[in-house]
């Protein structure tokens, strides 16, 4: 198995409980197992979450039955009341919710989300200073504000103020008139991790009960906007989260919201049967442009419009704006990878994270370049916007650091700060991004070790896909939505020898093989690799280590079990890790044909094969393996000798300025078990 994968510990005797007390297979217990679902009834629950799991009542939360006497006070009393949200989709479709609940009891609502670029994030004064003039005296935050305990004491004696959050409590709010966060100390409620449109709709249950006597399990109105934002916020789907976004995603489908459902259409999945994938990739990022180029509250508009006109005009709208996201955004990925690159070039491996900061970037995006850094170089990554002296950062991390923790402990840098263990924000003066660098790289450096760089895959299970049936596909399928904390099953299989390999669709872009059975009695199963066209000559000259997932195909009736691949490398067995000889060979090597061209990515096996036939081949076959190649890039581009271009998808090796030890690579380290 390969050092990278983690394959989990079953307890069989677990396994048979679950087998027998539910009658599903045993592939299917496992990924129970691992999701941390001991027992049968855990497990009926969360295979029919839809129809078992019941929804917790919302007035066990801390300051909900103080919150929802005031609205019902205000709502009586012809008060105004301000719906004030974030710019984000969980912003977004909470204030939608909130509207929409408010109206129907005929109240006078209005909403207002800040400006991202000139007010920033929560709750402040000038804002509610505003809101004061125009006469609102019940403000309800939604997905914002349980940061905000100076603002809110600025006003408190000119507005009331309910606060409804979700992010981690800091220092305790004494002057809103309610505060309901699961997160607060001494609150009951027993599920803590609903998002900010989570919060929105279990207030919006209990007002429905309260005013109406609606039964909490019967209230689903605006599900499907709540399960928007659960899946584009990230947060954990399980327990209460997970019911929302099952329930949310078949109402979904066919969606009363206008906004909605024009904003399905133009992502071309009207018709099709919509997953937590669609929506992360395909609906959130379209709805998400809209508060990271313009106005959020034009997204407010199309989730709560009730003229058809009015939504198609803004999906279009939106539409066209995250076009413009895309190239911005890939504009900034470009800049911002020649920065790392030049960091990278200084410091060789001895990088612990990355801090990137520039005052022509839109801060509305620097959470994308985040993201895409850490996906790409899996270093804890912050970047930095910096416009009209305010430096605001965007971070992202890996799986060894608690991002919020680590902010925690340099919040005096910081004129404001929030977020969550993978993901967090904050402002910085610019004059200290430069020493903040330095001292957030250092800590990082001593908290963490050269394994916790290394991202793990943790495998469900190794098996031949060709021996999955389709009652395992039927049962993997039961346990969707994937999302954080239970994440789509990782099925792997190593040293695969693909036969009847091609290419396939608009210019040769996917990947189709054959994967050989383990069984004489069962057939070789298709293999398809969407958007790795590129792997060809890689399956069809060495082996591969997959990992995958099981889908049904079904043609002219006929249903069988066909392996989708999520990642495809060369098999560790083929080859072996490059000694220090070969590593100087192959530099040599690359070095030699570096000016002809670019490296593309996946171009590693024309590269392997050139190599074998050069003079630098070393006469062990085995070092001279594609897995040995690609070894070697890996600790290339770490010592920042070999560069990634998010241009063009390939690499270059740009004049050396320095040189650097191997033993300055992790990668290197962990890897070979030798210095230098």
């Amino acid at each position: 198995m390969r050092n990278d994968w983690t394959l989990y510990n079953d307890d069989e005797k677990l396994i048979k409980i679950l087998v027998d007390g539910l009658n599903i297979t045993e592939l299917t217990a496992k990924i129970l197992l691992h999701r941390g679902i001991t027992t049968v009834e855990e497990a009926d629950n969360f295979l029919n979450v839809d129809t078992k799991y019941k929804f917790h009542d919302p007035f066990l939360m801390k300051g909900m039955p103080e919150a929802v006497d005031r609205i019902i006070k205000a709502v009586d009393k012809r008060e105004k009341i301000a719906i004030y949200g974030d710019y984000d989709v969980d912003g977004m479709t909470a204030s939608s919710i909130m509207l929409h609940t408010l109206k129907r009891f005929d109240a006078s609502v209005q909403s207002y989300i800040p400006d991202r670029m000139n007010e920033g994030y929560g709750l402040n004064v000038p804002a509610l200073e505003k809101l004061i003039a125009a006469g609102i005296t019940l403000l309800i935050s939604v997905d914002c504000g349980i940061a905000n305990a100076n603002e809110i004491t600025a006003v408190k004696d000119k507005l009331d103020i309910i606060v409804t959050d979700h992010h981690l409590t800091q220092e305790p709010i004494n002057d809103a008139f309610a505060v309901i966060d699961p997160h607060q100390s001494n609150c009951n409620y027993p599920y803590k991790d609903l998002c900010g449109a989570g919060i929105a709709f279990k207030l919006s249950q209990a007002l429905q009960n309260k005013m109406k006597g609606v039964d909490i399990q019967d209230y689903i109105d605006d599900i499907d906007l709540a399960a928007l934002a659960t899946v584009a916020d990230i947060v954990p789907l399980t327990g209460e989260n997970r019911k929302i976004v099952k329930l949310g995603l078949k109402q979904m489908a066919d969606t009363k919201n206008i906004g909605l459902r024009n904003l399905i259409e133009i992502a071309k999945l009207n018709g099709k049967k919509i997953n937590a994938g669609h929506v992360g990739f395909n609906i959130a990022p379209r709805l998400n442009s809209t508060g990271r180029l313009a106005t959020a509250s034009r997204g407010v508009k199309l989730l709560t419009t009730e003229d058809e006109e009015t939504a198609k005009r803004i999906a279009e709208e939106l539409e066209t704006e995250n076009i413009v996201r895309k190239n911005k955004e890939q504009q900034m990925l470009i800049t911002a990878n020649q920065k790392y690159i030049d960091m990278r070039r200084r410091k060789g491996g001895d990088m612990s994270s990355i801090i990137i900061a520039a005052e022509d970037w839109h801060p509305g995006i620097i959470g994308l370049t985040a993201s895409k850094f850490v996906e790409k170089h899996y270093l804890p990554t912050i970047v930095i916007a910096v416009h009209d002296g305010i430096a605001r950062g965007s971070c992202r991390s890996i799986a060894a650091l608690n991002m919020k923790e680590t902010l925690d402990y340099f919040k005096s840098y910081f004129t404001q700060y929030g977020g969550h263990a993978a993901a967090a924000g904050f402002s910085i003066k610019p004059k200290d991004i430069n020493q903040f660098r330095e001292d957030f790289d250092s800590y990082v450096k001593d908290k963490l070790t050269d394994d916790d760089f290394i991202p793990k895959k943790n495998i469900d299970a190794l098996v031949n896909p060709s021996l999955i049936q389709i009652q395992s596909v039927d049962e993997l399928e039961k346990l969707s939505p994937f999302g954080i904390n239970n994440p789509q099953p990782v099925l792997a299989y190593s040293d695969i020898k693909g036969d009847n390999v091609k290419a396939m669709g608009g210019n040769n872009a996917h990947l189709s093989f054959m994967i050989k059975s383990d069984d004489a009695s069962r057939k070789d199963m298709r293999a398809v690799a969407w958007s790795k066209g590129a792997f060809v000559s890689l399956v069809e000259n060495e082996k591969v280590d997959i990992t995958f997932m099981p889908t049904k195909d079904e043609f002219q009736g006929n249903v069988k079990v066909q392996c989708i691949v999520n990642t495809l490398e060369p098999s560790q067995a083929t080859g072996l890790f490059p000694n220090r000889d070969v590593m100087i060979n192959i530099y040599r090597f690359l070095r030699s044909c570096s000016d002809e061209a670019d490296f593309k990515p996946f171009d590693i096996c024309k590269l392997n094969t050139a190599f074998k036939k050069s003079t630098y081949a070393n006469e062990n076959v085995q070092q001279n393996s594609i897995y040995t190649m690609s070894c070697a890039i890996k600790v290339f581009e770490e010592l920042g000798l070999m560069c990634f271009s998010f241009n063009n998808g390939g690499y270059f090796m740009p004049k050396a300025t320095k040189k650097f030890a191997l033993n300055e690579s992790r990668f290197w380290r962990i890897n070979s078990g030798q210095t230098v």
